[in-house]
């Protein structure tokens, strides 16, 4: 499944898709609680079933979305001042959701530049263990990693 995630899920997807997975549990074995990380973004996202639930697909696609629509912060923002590629392709992919949306001030889904397709989740051991700061308990979650890629069209 891949879909633009600046877009929320139920606008993104096809209405029937939509229904079909929606209510689908996101794994085969039932989760409860899932811990988003992605190399595309410094972020991570707990994504919580509802008591008596499970972690579903439409939880997942609504709650990556929601996220990348916060707006980006001070601190979250020098990650990137001294990175003259990284803010260019923030900045560019801003002025154009701004001119869209008529907001100006820049968000998370801002730092995707133009790969704002989500393409799944994986598993990435290698890239978990490097992702947990050092010291931590590591989070009793399920942990996957978000891919993101360029619209094909």
């Amino acid at each position: 499944m891949h879909y633009n995630i600046r877009k929320p899920a139920q606008e993104g997807i096809a209405p029937a898709t939509w229904q079909q997975i929606n209510g689908a549990p996101a794994l085969e074995v039932p989760t409860y609680k899932i811990l988003i990380i992605s190399k595309a973004f410094p972020w991570s996202f707990i994504v919580l079933a509802p008591a008596g639930s499970v972690v579903t697909c439409g939880a997942i696609f609504e709650e990556l979305h929601k996220q990348l629509q916060r707006y980006i912060e001070d601190a979250e923002w020098a990650i990137v001042a001294v990175d003259k590629t990284r803010k260019e392709v923030i900045e560019k992919a801003a002025k154009w959701r701004q001119e869209k949306d008529k907001d100006n001030r820049l968000k998370r889904i801002d730092w995707l530049g133009d790969t704002p397709m989500f393409e799944g989740l994986d598993k990435d051991k290698e890239f978990e263990r490097k992702r947990y700061l050092p010291g931590s308990a590591s989070v009793s979650a399920e942990t996957w990693v978000a891919r993101f890629g360029k619209r094909r069209w």
